[in-house]
């Protein structure tokens, strides 16, 4: 059994085929809901209202072009303004607040992070634990942290880095002390080391 066609085109294409068959068998097809010519009048409806939408799309399109070239130019002469009254008022600078500017806040240096507060192995497998700590509460802002593990008495290794303040640590040598910590760091530098943790997988 045919299928109702699901696309326009495909329902457009049908709807001429009816419309041209009950026009050409009227005699096997004389009384239908809707009589040819007016099928044939809605097909032109919709096809007319289809190409106005067209139209009209093309149209928005332009339309949003020009916009958001009025909207370049009226920045741009925004920014011209700003900075002919940051120059002029560079030794009261309080007077751009009539124009509903600030004066520029001073260039800050970024600093190190602090150091990571209350590390903790809030789980663990038999080679896996899961690391969670707090970030630190001085400091500049943290970018990313580096876990570190050592043996008891080895040197510190670098074994994961994380931007969320927990991570799964996987394939972790078993049967022996290990000692994890977190640091904190950023563009500036790296923090002080966190506390250590002990584990034992």
């Amino acid at each position: 059994m045919a299928r109702f066609p699901k696309t326009e085109p495909k329902i457009a294409h049908l709807a001429r085929q009816i419309a041209d068959g009950l026009a050409h068998a009227a005699e096997q097809f004389p009384r239908p809901p809707v009589p040819a010519t007016a099928l044939q009048a809605q097909l032109d409806d919709y096809k007319e209202k289809s190409a106005a939408l067209v139209r009209s799309r093309a149209e928005a399109k332009i339309r949003r072009v020009d916009k958001n070239n009025a909207l370049k130019t009226l920045k741009d002469s925004m920014r011209a303004d700003l900075r002919y009254a940051e120059i002029t008022a560079r030794r009261n600078p309080e007077q751009l607040i009539q124009l509903g500017w600030r004066p520029r806040r001073p260039r800050t240096s970024l600093k190190p992070p602090g150091e990571v507060r209350n590390i903790a192995i809030r789980t663990e497998g038999d080679t896996w634990l899961l690391l969670t700590w707090e970030p630190p509460v001085d400091g500049g802002e943290v970018a990313v942290y580096r876990i570190q593990r050592r043996q008891p008495r080895d040197e510190w290794e670098d074994v994961a880095t994380s931007i969320d303040r927990l991570e799964l640590l996987r394939d972790q040598p078993r049967g022996v002390e290990l000692d994890f910590r977190v640091l904190a760091m950023n563009r500036a530098g790296t923090g002080g080391p966190s506390a250590t943790v002990r584990a034992v997988l």
